[in-house]
């Protein structure tokens, strides 16, 4: 009896130790994301290894979604885009399959940031809707209010992009006024806040709104430790360059400056502030220095496009994944609701029988669809404009005669110094007739005359095209990138943008905004 009593005093002991282990786990866990979920601001690398703790001790899949989330965040932050990415959709991916809707909705808010600083607005949309859904869940008020301000401010993001910039200073003042309501403070995020007032003020030529947010900015990181923070180095940027629009241009060297002594400071930032710096040299005719910050700008914008064209890719592709993913569960879900159907309507087995067999066939003609278009495309993309064809001849390759190879690339050259090319409709078949042959002879034509593909073909003489207009014609230089891509044959937005850039390494608002700046050097120097 003594045994068996001393038996259960050791067991309720050791029960109850082990559950008070546990919830100190679980408090720490808590702690160290709270404590980095803004400090990778200030110090990513640091967060980086808080993250890199939290994954190896990691008891549930939300201990990993906010591993994964730091270290998205903080990865961004050092450079290493496309691993930034990935662990973000990793993220997703557990964060999905969970109940905790305030992971969620900073995931989603995460993955929208991403799109959009690659220019894939449409997408950024959609996860931004995705974290208003989830929002809406939340049930902690102080955390509710956090997504809720961080949900406004991509939106704002998104306006900006889109160049509609008063409206983005109403969201973004509308979410600084619910921060200063809130019972907890949040000043990494009034900072940005007010650095993305500042921005979109400064957009709209309202310089002196946005050396007033850009100061609060920088007053906010101060007053909390942050002054040499990424959201800093930012600030500092754009209060040189309003000191360069009022001709202070002392002012504007010690901001830039400022900007370049910050910790973290993001290289697409530094390469803006050294185009800055050159411009303000070569202002006040230092040649020197502005020969010097021209080349670094050079040097560090070449690597960022490789780096963030890799990064780009990374994103379609693990967005495209999450798309096959949804589709699959879609596909499981359906199986399994015909399964339970089949068992308990028995008597209708062969009606369920042929339905379920009519939706199989249906699927698989689609993902042979899917496949058929993702072969015949030079860069992979999430979703595929219907504007675009496949040519690819299979069998052995045609005897075609010298003779009347030479008639059809006169008449291609013809074709290409014209612009039918800019018919969205423009299909194989329909140049085929156009050059009087068939679309056999002309596919294997511009194969083996061209280096390329039909699309390739095609998409080249388009791009190049509105290219031309741009270089000959400054009105274009105002127009919308989906009226430029519709003006030269594209369909789709983001289908021009990512041809665009895989012909010139550029996305259209980077060609247009380097053209420009190309266009008032000229004028300042004529």
């Amino acid at each position: 009896m003594f045994m068996f009593v001393r038996f259960i005093i050791s067991f309720a002991f050791l029960l109850f130790f082990s559950e008070a282990a546990i919830a100190q786990i679980v408090t720490d866990t808590e702690k160290i994301f709270t404590e980095n979920s803004n400090g990778y601001y200030n110090n990513p690398v640091q967060t980086i290894k808080a993250a890199e703790y939290l994954l190896k001790n990691a008891k549930t899949n939300n201990d990993k979604v906010k591993a994964y989330y730091l270290l998205s965040e903080s990865k961004f932050l050092t450079d290493d885009l496309s691993e930034s990415i990935e662990y973000l959709f990793k993220a997703n991916f557990l964060a999905d399959s969970g109940d905790d809707y305030y992971l969620k909705s900073l995931v989603y808010i995460a993955i929208s940031s991403r799109c959009r600083f690659f220019g894939i607005e449409d997408r950024a949309s959609s996860y931004i809707a995705r974290a208003e859904d989830e929002q809406k869940l939340i049930k902690d008020e102080d955390a509710k209010t956090e997504v809720e301000t961080k949900i406004l401010y991509e939106k704002a993001g998104v306006l900006i992009n889109s160049k509609q910039y008063s409206e983005a200073i109403n969201i973004l003042s509308s979410s600084n006024k619910i921060l200063e309501n809130s019972k907890e403070s949040h000043p990494v995020l009034q900072a940005r806040i007010r650095k993305a007032l500042a921005n979109a003020s400064f957009l709209a030529s309202d310089y002196i709104a946005a050396a007033n947010h850009y100061q609060k900015c920088i007053d906010i990181l101060k007053e909390i430790g942050f002054e040499f923070s990424s959201v800093a180095a930012c600030a500092y940027n754009g209060m040189g360059q309003i000191a360069i629009k009022n001709s202070q241009y002392d002012v504007a060297q010690a901001a830039f400056e400022a900007a370049l002594a910050c910790n973290v400071i993001e290289s697409w930032v530094k390469a803006d502030v050294y185009q800055n710096l050159s411009e303000l040299y070569l202002k006040t005719d230092n040649k020197e220095l502005y020969s010097e910050n021209s080349m670094k700008h050079k040097e560090l914008s070449t690597a960022l496009i490789w780096k963030e064209r890799d990064a780009r890719n990374t994103l379609i592709t693990e967005i495209e994944k999450e798309q096959n993913i949804v589709i699959n569960k879609d596909k499981s879900r359906y199986t399994t609701m015909f399964v339970g159907m089949l068992l308990i309507f028995a008597i209708v087995f062969i009606a369920y029988f042929v339905y379920n067999k009519k939706l199989d066939d249906e699927y698989n003609k689609f993902e042979k669809l899917l496949s058929r278009i993702e072969a015949s495309k030079v860069i992979t993309t999430p979703v595929l404009p219907v504007d675009e064809v496949t040519d690819k001849v299979e069998g052995k390759v045609l005897a075609i005669s010298e003779k009347t190879e030479q008639a059809v690339l006169e008449k291609l050259k013809e074709f290409e110094r014209g612009d039918e090319f800019t018919n969205a409709n423009m299909s194989l078949q329909l140049l085929a007739k156009r050059v009087k042959t068939n679309s056999k002879y002309l596919s294997d034509i511009i194969n083996n005359n061209k280096g390329k593909n039909f699309n390739a073909y095609i998409n080249d003489l388009r791009i190049n095209y509105i290219v031309a207009l741009m270089q000959s014609d400054k009105k274009y230089l105002t127009y919308k990138v989906s009226y430029l891509a519709e003006i030269c044959g594209f369909s789709s937005h983001s289908a021009f943008t990512v041809v665009f850039k895989s012909v010139t390494d550029l996305t259209p608002k980077q060609f247009i905004n380097f053209l420009k700046k190309k266009i008032e050097k000229e004028k300042e120097s004529a």
